[in-house]
């Protein structure tokens, strides 16, 4: 119980660990260069964007599949995208901000794995506005959490710093240390969709004693990156089963429809 109570604490009390991602701006003033192509740009271009980046960006503005979020393309027939026609989901819905192509994965990458993680604020400034878009209404903010061993050798978790951006700027409930990754899986992006979901399976569980915190509660769950859904569905299957009513699910980036 003890154990319980210190992690309502720790979810709760989150501001200044979320707050002080916010000093990156004072170190890398974001809104002097584009955070795509690097470009000048003054303070009053939105998410730090140049004019022709915002262009370039494929927005999930359009037609996007009903169940994942993934974009539609013109023409196609279904509201379904080909891999939520095949395969069933635990999430309630899934969101994005843009489809994954080549200036998405530039900018990803460099918010990953080149020690740029103050990239993160201004893509959860993106989340957000899309969150109050959409009216999406949830109790309690959750990062898809990376084993322990590679998370300390990249120095963070990139789901981390746009979950804790996201709950600062909504004034949500946060943990990082309540959903945890106990298996330290292949790499995804080289496996097909059968493969990525084998390959997860079993990879994730709540920390003992903290599903009190969970009990009814709608959660966001918060990832970089969507492509088959295997992931999100291994999570929200622990959170379900621990007494989560639904988990809404919402990743910067989705990968495009037709392909895996």
């Amino acid at each position: 119980m003890k154990e319980a109570t210190r992690g309502i604490w720790s979810c709760l009390k989150n501001s200044w660990s979320c707050l002080k991602g916010g000093f990156a701006d004072l170190v890398f003033p974001s809104n002097i260069y584009c955070i795509c192509c690097g470009n000048l740009i003054n303070d009053s271009r939105p998410y730090a964007l140049c004019d022709s980046c915002v262009r370039t960006l494929n927005w999930a503005n359009s037609r996007t599949c009903e169940k994942c979020g993934k974009i539609l393309g013109d023409g196609y027939e279904y509201d379904l995208c080909t891999d939520c026609c095949t395969l069933e989901h635990s999430f309630e819905k899934g969101f994005a901000c843009v489809e994954y192509g080549r200036v998405e994965r530039d900018l990803i990458l460099n918010f990953k794995y080149k020690d740029k993680a103050y990239l993160g604020h201004k893509m959860a400034e993106i989340m957000v506005d899309r969150i109050i878009a959409e009216d999406l209404q949830f109790d309690l903010i959750l990062p898809v959490p990376m084993f322990k061993k590679k998370e300390r050798k990249r120095g963070y978790n990139q789901a981390v710093v746009l979950a804790k951006d996201i709950a600062v700027r909504m004034e949500k409930p946060f943990s990082k240390k309540l959903l945890l990754r106990m298996i330290d899986t292949e790499p995804m992006n080289s496996l097909g969709a059968e493969e990525r979901r084998g390959n997860i399976r079993k990879a994730f569980t709540i920390r003992e004693g903290w599903d009190i915190m969970l009990q009814g509660k709608a959660v966001l769950l918060v990832d970089d990156i969507y492509t088959t859904g295997s992931t999100m569905d291994a999570c929200s299957d622990v959170l379900l089963s621990a007494g989560v009513s639904k988990v809404y699910v919402f990743a910067f980036a989705a990968g495009s429809n037709l392909t895996n």
